[in-house]
């Protein structure tokens, strides 16, 4: 006889619970599984997927932003959305559909709480008064005041909803947009106020050839790439550190994503090597931004940091092709020696082994870049951050920096590079733009706030805004003295007695200043013209022929485009602007690859004529433009760092870093590079041995071919400009005269290219590049590209007690124009040099000469 037994409460919730696990999981599959097959089947790259149906739904707002005049219904109701759409009313109404129900058996929210219906009209109202504000801002990126059509926008959706699409990528397979995918675009639309805005395409920024492709009354378009994302089931991206294993004393960064996954990853050992166990690790999120608070800490990484790392994203990302070849042999792997290759790079999350990208070590010292990044945006018109670094200048007073300027701004872009001596460690890369600067190149019109009486044609150049320290570069004018003078010294014909009588006048007079005649005031003075060889600075990479990368550098790795051998090389290489001189275009054009200019036999009296004073005599200033004749012209422009020489400022900082290396007596030098290393967890070789750093970008030392006699006598001259050159009244705005007058641990060189306005104001320019007004030939040059700017490179000491030079920085300026009389500041060589001020604040600082705060 079998005996009865009670059901307890516990025996019920366990039947209850199981019975519950199978709906589950059918909803799960449902839900989740024809997504996932949707993005397998679409995605052609594995690195990303894109959700068609969610483009397909955020593709409706291209339909439904309109010109703001021919807006036909406002944003709809959420009664309007359920009455218009009725497909979707169950899963938009009060029970949110099954997902929604399930959701409230779960946690069981308040029955008052709004439908989706509800956070869907709310949210079509934020984006109607955000694309308001978007387009009737003074700055703005459509051409027309533009708002949300609720009709048109109601009919894309039943559309969309309606029609089926089939992608070429996977032929014979239809997706079908569902209701959650219109819910889904409308909150990725709305979300940050819009945010997402600034990002799209849009009439009135986009080239007419994009355009031209639009229906006639499209104002937006939405592409694929603003909807793709990591793919979310092959591992998690490496980490990106800034200082890394520097020194164990102070705190290194890394930059993480908005998701949580990098604190528990990116703080872990193995994942930066187990000689930085004791490193404090901080963390910071995203990039700067133009209007970011003072105290944000992402200052302390570099503007366009994204960009500049993008080759390395194959080895970054764990579904990268590259990331296969070296750990598990397939791809590429045949290509790469076996020494080279590695095994699986896991680590332990929450007791499951996950496959995670490589890492990538930077160079940059995160302090030294937020006083750069800080420095600049103060320069460019940010009030509070020069108060909140104590910045003055003696022309301005108690005002503001720049007060007398427009846009109060000292100057327009600022771009800053600082490079280590020894180790060629880029440490900071900085660079910023005034506001009516950004306007130039963001949108199709100035806003009322900036002056309309600018030359410069407003058009959409999305690579302007990019880091001005590597993504801009400009005649390098003066700045190639020491280039020029490192040649002569080494001249075997006459180098050795001219350096012989440099090293006699620095012997006469040391403690003043060097005799008129020498070599060593030259360079302090801004009023030679001789040619020179520039690949010993590492300048001219690939001119040797004809290419579309001569004077360019991997900013990486700090490799010339001739030195790249290796498999990798190409990949894995992101090509700057950096240094070419003497070199001209293959065919006279200047769209074509340049190459080193070919040697030619020059009248030596006609170049002796062409650039002297009317007395004979050479002229008080750089005139070379009087010059008649095509080589003549050229040769003797390049010989003044114009024509079509150009640099970048880090192209300035790597050059100063040559010289103060031969200086410092070394034998050999590093090229300026931004990646120290691409490091794995707990990798190890073929032969079993742990190895986490990959044999990627070798940074290698080259032989430095300067004669440190040589180097010594340059920078011992370039010590003067702060002391009695051109870069004195820059010196004096920052410091008392008498420190600049013994200022021996700057070594510097200012340079201005060419401006064919430096006594012209707006209003004139105005009237004269009006459209219809005949011109000549000089006057159609003014209403040219060419802008204003002014260079300083320079070497220092961080340590007064140490003689070697132990720093080199670049800084590149376009100055800025007179609120009251509209004439450029500091024409020519008057006046002082803003980027030597810059370029001064950030050395005083940093050697503790002035009081920094970070914050």
């Amino acid at each position: 006889m079998s005996e009865s037994r009670s059901v307890t409460l516990l025996q019920l919730a366990i039947a209850a619970s199981v019975a519950v696990v199978p709906v589950l999981l059918t909803v799960l599959l449902l839900v989740v599984l024809p997504g996932r097959a949707e993005d397998a089947k679409v995605a052609g790259n594995p690195d990303r997927h894109v959700s068609v149906r969610h483009v397909a739904a955020l593709k409706t707002f291209e339909y439904g932003i309109v010109r703001r005049d021919q807006v036909r219904a406002p944003a709809p109701s959420a009664e309007k959305l359920l009455e218009r759409v009725p497909q979707c009313a169950r899963e938009w109404g009060r029970s949110g559909g099954p997902l929604g129900l399930l959701r409230k058996i779960v946690s069981q929210p308040a029955e008052n709480g709004p439908s989706p219906a509800t956070r869907m009209a709310a949210q079509l109202g934020d984006i109607d008064r955000a694309l308001t504000r978007f387009s009737s801002a003074d700055n703005r990126r459509v051409i027309d005041r533009v708002g949300l059509d609720g009709a048109r926008w109601l009919d894309a959706v039943v559309k969309a909803l309606d029609t089926p699409i089939e992608m070429p990528d996977s032929p014979g397979y239809r997706f079908v947009v569902q209701c959650t995918d219109i819910a889904l675009a409308v909150s990725t639309l709305a979300r940050s106020n819009a945010r997402l805005l600034n990002a799209l395409a849009w009439r009135g920024t986009e080239v007419e050839r994009v355009v031209g492709q639009w229906r006639p009354d499209q104002y937006v378009e939405i592409s694929q790439r603003l909807a793709a994302r990591s793919n979310p089931w092959a591992g998690i991206p490496g980490c990106i550190y800034l200082n890394h294993a520097r020194d164990s004393a102070s705190p290194s960064y890394f930059v993480a994503s908005a998701r949580g996954l990098d604190d528990a990853l990116c703080r872990r050992s193995e994942m930066f090597g187990a000689e930085a166990l004791e490193m404090k690790l901080a963390r910071l999120t995203g990039e700067p931004t133009p209007d970011m608070p003072v105290g944000d800490p992402r200052w302390r990484v570099p503007p366009s940091l994204g960009v500049m790392l993008q080759p390395l994203e194959a080895l970054h990302q764990p579904t990268g092709s590259l990331y296969r070849a070296y750990t598990d042999g397939t791809s590429e792997g045949a290509l790469l020696p076996v020494r080279d290759q590695r095994g699986p790079n896991r680590v332990e999350l929450d007791n499951h082994a996950v496959e995670v990208g490589f890492s990538i070590d930077l160079t940059i010292d995160p302090e030294l870049q937020a006083l750069a990044q800080k420095t600049a945006a103060c320069y460019t018109g940010r009030d509070d951050v020069c108060r909140a670094l104590g910045i003055t200048r003696k022309e301005d007073g108690a005002q503001p920096v720049g007060h007398a300027l427009l846009e109060h701004a000292m100057v327009r872009m600022a771009a800053i590079a600082i490079v280590d001596v020894e180790s060629g460690r880029i440490e900071a890369l900085a660079g910023a733009l005034s506001p009516c600067t950004r306007e130039e190149y963001d949108g199709p019109g100035r806003s009322a706030k900036c002056d309309r009486r600018m030359p410069y044609p407003t058009r959409y150049r999305p690579d302007a805004l990019l880091n001005p320290a590597v993504f801009h570069d400009a005649m390098p004018a003066s700045t190639i003295k020491p280039i020029m003078a490192a040649a002569f010294l080494s001249d075997p014909q006459v180098g050795p007695r001219w350096l012989k009588e440099e090293q006699s006048d620095i012997a006469r007079s040391r403690g003043g200043l060097p005799s008129t005649q020498s070599l060593r005031a030259q360079l302090m003075r801004s009023d030679s013209a001789i040619q020179a060889e520039a690949a010993l600075f590492g300048w001219n990479s690939a001119c040797t022929s004809p290419r579309e990368d001569c004077g360019k550098r991997d900013l990486l790795f700090g490799r010339g485009a001739n030195a790249r051998g290796d498999v990798d090389a190409g990949a894995l290489a992101f090509e700057v602007s950096y240094g070419r001189l003497l070199v001209e275009p293959l065919r006279g054009d200047l769209t074509a690859p340049f190459h080193l200019r070919s040697p030619v036999a020059i009248d030596s009296g006609k170049v002796k004529r062409c650039a002297a004073g009317p007395n004979g005599r050479w002229p008080d200033k750089d005139d070379w433009e009087k010059c008649g004749g095509g080589v003549v012209v050229d040769v003797v422009a390049e010989g003044w760092g114009q024509g079509h020489a150009r640099a970048s400022a880090l192209g300035g900082a790597g050059m100063m870093a040559v010289l103060a290396a031969a200086a410092n007596g070394q034998s050999s030098r590093v090229n300026p590079h931004l990646v120290d290393a691409i490091r794995g967890a707990g990798l190890r070789d073929v032969a079993g041995q742990a190895s986490s750093a990959l044999p990627l970008g070798r940074i290698e030392s080259e032989p430095l071919r300067i004669s440190r006699d040589a180097a010594e006598v340059i920078v011992d001259g370039l010590t003067y400009g702060p002391r009695a050159g051109t870069s004195r009244r820059a010196c004096e705005q920052i410091f008392e005269a008498k420190v600049c007058a013994g200022m021996d641990w700057i070594a510097g060189k200012t340079g201005t290219p060419t401006f064919p306005n430096d006594d012209r104001s707006l209003s004139e320019l105005a009237r004269l590049c009006a459209p219809g007004v005949a011109k000549t030939n000089r006057e159609r040059m003014a209403c040219g590209p060419l802008r204003p700017y002014k260079w300083y490179i320079a070497a220092y000491r961080t340590d007064r007690n140490d003689p070697h030079w132990t720093k080199a920085i670049g800084v590149l300026t376009e100055r800025n124009w007179f609120v009251d009389t509209g004439r450029i500041h500091g024409a020519g060589d008057h006046g002082p040099n803003p980027a030597a001020e810059i370029a001064m604040q950030i050395i005083a600082r940093q050697t503790g000469d002035l009081p920094w705060s970070e914050h």
